[in-house]
């Protein structure tokens, strides 16, 4: 595999999206757009229109290099096409409900607004993500990763984030 200077990452609430978006754009030099930026104006109350949404996209899609990094399905789509790796974060659901608590505890030590209620509707729409109930985003993901030949990994444990993560490093994709 060739440096790529475009990543695509993708997977649900809880999978590292961004913790793997930070460390690759640290190691590789390379800017990392949170999606969660594009979509919400307000973060999680005020979702942005989506014209500006798309005016965003276009102009990090003309950049040469960049990581991004997202829940999100069919506006994305033009990330997944113009990507040299696509990675699909997709964890156990019993993983990522404890990441998600563990999120949530952190949040809460620092007086943050989370409460329980969030975090219940976090979880549900983790449990939901392969049924295909409100919005199908595992349906969407594979459907769009399906559609388009791309260079794609999919990470279902720790254990093969440390190996990606070597293999990137032996290869000197810094």
């Amino acid at each position: 595999m060739k440096k790529p200077n475009k990543i695509f990452i993708l997977g649900t609430s809880g999978s590292g999206k961004t913790t793997l978006a930070e460390n690759l754009s640290e190691k590789m030099n390379i800017l990392h757009y949170n999606l969660d930026d594009f979509f919400w104006y307000k973060r999680f109350s005020k979702k942005r229109n989506p014209k500006k949404r798309d005016s965003m996209i276009l102009s990090i899609l003309k950049k040469r290099k960049w990581i991004t990094e997202g829940i999100y399905g069919f506006w994305t789509e033009e990330f997944v096409k113009k990507s040299d790796l696509v990675i699909w974060l997709d964890y156990s659901f019993g993983k990522l409900s404890w990441r998600n608590i563990k999120r949530f505890i952190r949040q809460k030590e620092k007086k943050s607004d989370e409460n329980l209620k969030n975090l219940i509707r976090i979880i549900k729409y983790v449990k939901n993500y392969r049924k295909g109930v409100h919005g199908g985003s595992y349906k969407s993901h594979k459907n769009i990763i399906d559609k388009h030949k791309i260079n794609l990994v999919i990470i279902k444990n720790n254990k093969q984030l440390k190996e990606f993560m070597k293999c990137l490093e032996e290869k000197r994709l810094k």
